[in-house]
């Protein structure tokens, strides 16, 4: 399983440099071999900065698509991952070099906490070099 961060969704929908491979691990993530992961925080990233550059019609749209995806799963923000994204958060965050946003620390959790999950892709260099979870930062 493969957790697809808020970039990868965005890379697709804007169709940034990256959007072949965004594509890509959506395709993959859509299968019953892999399955995908996502987070709460994903659908308000998405559809928040959808909204800002499109607008309300097509971030509606955009998550409806997201949420019908077979095989990638929203796994819930319980209480176990909000406090683990929080240790997560004071350990990476350095401002002014790695300014770790509370949605990247649920999305890090989310992948760890999830025991299928392996990999988490993102195109945010705050993912780089974690100790939890292998990333690719496309």
């Amino acid at each position: 399983m493969i957790f697809l961060d808020s970039w990868v969704w965005l890379e697709f929908v804007f169709s940034g440099e990256n959007a072949d491979s965004a594509e890509s691990l959506i395709e993959r993530a859509n299968t019953a071999a892999e399955g995908g992961l996502i987070a709460p925080t994903i659908i308000a990233e998405v559809a928040y900065r959808v909204r800002v550059v499109e607008d309300q019609d097509t971030a509606k749209e955009t998550v409806r698509a997201i949420r019908e995806f077979q095989y990638i799963d929203s796994m819930p923000l319980i209480d176990e991952i909000a406090e683990y994204a929080a240790e997560l958060r004071f350990k990476y965050y350095d401002p002014g070099e790695r300014e770790l946003s509370y949605a990247d620390a649920i999305h890090i959790a989310t992948a760890v906490v999830h025991d299928d999950c392996e990999v988490l892709y993102s195109g945010d260099p705050d993912f780089a070099e974690l100790d939890e979870i292998e990333t690719i930062i496309l």
